[in-house]
């Protein structure tokens, strides 16, 4: 009965929907975004609920309620009912959700948070609706095989006629009849006292999900991925078959013109209401139970499998405003991105469409101007929205309240008799005479303190001097600092002592930057410290009356601790008054030997560098000239001795000379021996190149040349003695350096010599024969153009004589000759 009544103050309420708005999704753009939220148990129900929160079941009957946000779910609250759950249904109310499982059917009250009511049964209930009545219906998929019908006292006994082949979908329309889908792929219907009034058989699919839409049109889902939209009153049909072919899962209807199919498969396609037709499709994995839609370019889809649950987003910056859609309020208006009042309309007040009222909910639009929104029923509702010359006349002033205008009377300022125009629009009235007059009433401004609505460049509330207001006026001296604004003595400091850059003599104009304060634990007896604005006449960045007397006229220097008048960075010993300069030091401390202080008391070092100099020459230092001196190499001071240079000169060329000679006497001593060397090993002076012995011993004509050996008695000493391989003769040849250090690891057989050679050219070293690019040319026929594809080059890269080109025309017929 509560459901009946509930469906009764639906219907009536009905006509008000006409003034919802209607936003039709656009998801043609939308790609993955990626997992947001899973859990570790299939689930078998999630849905949205009308105050923003998930309701979702698992299939070991946990029952939850949880906030969602970006994609995350935050547990409110949850019933383990501790079943095998199968399905469940949420009443249209939202306060009752009904659980189907195998031991038959629990109803929890969400208001309550509790079991409202339990039903046992001996076989399982896969899904369970209420109808117009307010009573129960059970539908059982195999077994009993039909749907029955449960009052608040128990099974009324009325039930819907058995289907032999099985249920497979279940529905109960608003107006109380009983609709089953069967897996004879037929649509059986019946009234609601379970009694058949016909059968649909426009499907050739067995029918998965029923649904019935916001125009009470019957939707049916097939397992071949094919749609049917009956018409509940005339059973006209329409059909449409969605493009991936898989078994529908679930149906939702996510505004007045759009439909959300899930599949199965994991597809998730949305379907033009008004035209039944495809528009687009998007993927994600595992069996889709629901959907929900984030505003009109995300789609966040719940798909489950036996063994877990995923939160899936579809999600993109549709309109490349730098805010992906998840976080954009505005995803397809790229000018607007938030809504702090949430009332749909962008706080950005240069983006389309502003929200004129960003705090205020109630109000959005302001289309006359006058300040007051449009909507009559929100917050100061503006009465005549197209007419900027009137709203209403609060303050009793005679200008109207709807206006801003000159010439009707248009008070922006409704609440304050004084003002009314404010032409620059920054929220100063115009009325010099008024309350917070706008000083600049031309330029849009924030000043708030010697004036108000005039530029403020640092925001510190004191406006920026202008041609009609000056510092003197109190405007801002320093404009660009927002904590400084008066500056008496005008040198760039401010007198504000907290601000930045303080003048520390805000009575006198100065350029000081800083100042020092005695420190005796400081190197050098003083801290740095800043200080700006006082007086720093020798322009050093330090206050002249905290510099060292004598100090403040030198840029240079700024402290004396000695009290010299030399300052510490011109001083060579600041700790000591009577020390001023190297010199100084110098005389006070005999001890000192340093060549620095030699040079000092060295009177003839002094009348040195106080010579008359030529142009570029430089002074030699106190240690050279004294060792040019004491060499005798100088006759004067800083003069070179002429006479020690000549003689100097003389004998390094007789060096380099006499060195000269050595080295080419002995060049042609060895020149001697090593032809000596070549006439005892080939009977001339030279290697002959035209024969060789290797190449007669290979030609069969060994020693035909007559070249490679020596061939006259001449040659030959006039006595040789026989090898001597004695172990005596062995020590007399280690005494000469002569004998080797041999031993039987220093054995070298042919193999370890010769290796893997396959032939006497190989061992000999003489290379082979190759043909030369004439005689291969010469011999290959005159092609017209080079081969397609050129020959592989020989291991040794290019025969000698050849050019890549030629290897390109002729390298075929090459590597033809030379395999033979």
């Amino acid at each position: 009965m509560k459901r009946g009544v509930c469906l009764i103050l639906a219907f009536l309420l009905l006509p008000l929907t006409g003034f919802l708005p209607s936003i039709s999704a656009d998801t043609s753009n939308l790609i993955e975004a990626g997992v947001t939220d899973e859990f570790d148990e299939e689930l078998v129900f999630w849905q949205r609920m009308d105050d923003g929160t998930i309701l979702m079941v698992d299939n070991t009957g946990n029952l939850s309620v949880n906030s969602f946000s970006n994609g995350q779910h935050a547990l409110q609250w949850n019933i383990d009912l501790n079943v095998s759950a199968n399905s469940a249904r949420l009443d249209n109310a939202q306060q009752l959700v009904a659980v189907a499982h195998d031991n038959g059917i629990s109803i929890i009250h969400l208001d309550f948070q509790m079991v409202n009511r339990n039903i046992s049964l001996q076989w399982p209930v896969d899904s369970v609706d209420w109808d117009d009545q307010g009573d129960l219906w059970l539908a059982h998929y195999a077994g009993r095989r039909r749907a029955e019908e449960y009052s608040p006292d128990g099974a009324t006994g009325v039930y819907t006629d058995t289907i032999t082949a099985g249920l497979s979908a279940f529905q109960v329309l608003n107006d109380g009849r009983i609709i089953t889908g069967s897996y004879d792929t037929n649509i059986y219907v019946s009234d609601d006292g379970g009694g058949a009034l016909g059968t649909l058989t426009d499907s050739n699919a067995i029918i998965k999900v029923l649904f019935e839409d916001s125009n009470s049109d019957l939707i049916v889902g097939t397992a071949n991925g094919k749609l049917l939209r009956y018409n509940t009153s005339s059973w006209a049909v329409e059909s449409l078959t969605l493009s991936h072919g898989k078994a529908i899962s679930s149906i939702q209807q996510y505004d007045n013109s759009t439909y959300a199919i899930g599949s199965k498969s994991g597809h998730l396609s949305i379907v033009d209401l008004t035209t039944f037709s495809e528009q687009n499709t998007h993927v994600a994995t595992g069996y889709v139970i629901g959907s929900l839609q984030y505003y009109t370019t995300a789609i966040y889809v719940a798909s489950t499998t036996s063994t877990s649950s995923k939160i899936y987003l579809f999600d993109i910056d549709s309109d490349s405003d730098g805010v992906t859609d998840r976080l954009d309020k505005f995803p397809a208006e790229s000018t607007q991105w938030d809504d702090e009042d949430g009332d749909g309309y962008g706080d950005n007040p240069l983006g389309f469409a502003p929200d004129a009222f960003p705090q205020d909910s109630t109000q959005h639009l302001d289309t006359d101007g006058d300040g007051h929104g449009d909507s009559p029923i929100g917050f100061e509702g503006d009465l005549f929205p197209n007419n900027a010359d009137q709203w209403q006349d609060r303050d009793g002033d005679g200008y109207g309240d709807n206006g801003d205008c000159d010439d009707c009377h248009g008070d922006i300022y409704p609440d304050e008799p004084t003002q009314w125009a404010d032409t620059d629009k920054d929220g100063y009235g115009d009325n010099p005479a008024g309350l917070n007059p706008d000083g600049c009433p031309q330029t849009n401004g924030f000043s708030t303190i010697d004036r108000f609505g005039c530029l403020d460049s640092d925001q510190d509330g004191y406006s920026n001097p202008s041609s009609d207001w000056g510092i003197s006026n109190g405007a801002d001296a320093l404009p660009n600092q927002g904590s400084q604004w008066l500056d008496g003595d005008g040198d760039g400091y401010g007198d504000n002592t907290d601000g930045l850059q303080p003048d520390a003599c805000p009575w006198q104009a100065g350029t000081s930057t800083k100042t020092w304060l005695l420190n005796e634990s400081s190197v050098v007896g003083f801290t740095e410290v800043t200080s700006y604005g006082c007086e720093d006449l020798d322009n050093d960045g330090w206050v002249d009356f905290s510099e060292s007397i004598g100090m403040d006229t030198d840029p240079n220097e700024h402290y004396d601790a000695d009290g010299d008048g030399v300052g510490a960075n011109s001083d060579y010993d600041d700790s000591n008054p009577q020390i001023k300069s190297e010199q100084d030091h110098c005389n006070m401390n005999q001890d000192d030997a340093s060549s620095q202080c030699e040079g000092w008391r060295s009177d003839d070092y002094q009348e040195y560098l106080s010579r008359d100099r030529e142009v570029n020459e430089t002074d030699m230092p106190f240690y050279a000239w004294n060792a040019s001196n004491n060499a005798g190499m100088s006759s004067g001071p800083g003069e070179i001795d002429e006479g020690i240079l000549a003689q100097v000169a003389t004998v390094g060329g007789i060096a380099f000379i006499s060195l000269t000679i050595v080295i080419l006497v002995i060049a042609m001593i060895v020149r001697k021996r090593k032809v000596a060397a070549l006439v005892k090993l080939y009977g001339v002076p030279y290697v002959p190149k035209e024969s060789s012995a290797s190449l007669e011993a290979l030609q069969g004509s060994a020693g035909s040349s007559a070249i490679g050996g020596v061939e006259a008695d001449s040659g030959w000493e006039d006595s040789i003695d026989s090898l001597d391989f004695s172990a005596e003769n062995k020590t007399e040849l280690e005494a000469d350096g002569l004998e080797a250090d041999v031993s039987d690891a220093d054995v070298t057989d042919a193999d370890s010599i010769y290796g893997d050679s396959s032939s006497i050219e190989d061992i000999a070293g003489m290379p082979q024969a190759q043909a030369p690019v004439e005689e291969v040319a010469a011999a290959a026929p005159e092609p017209s153009q080079p081969p397609a594809q050129t020959a592989p080059l020989p291991e040794g890269g290019l025969p000698a004589g050849w050019t890549m080109e030629q290897w390109q025309w002729y390298g075929h017929e090459w590597l033809a000759k030379n395999a033979k």
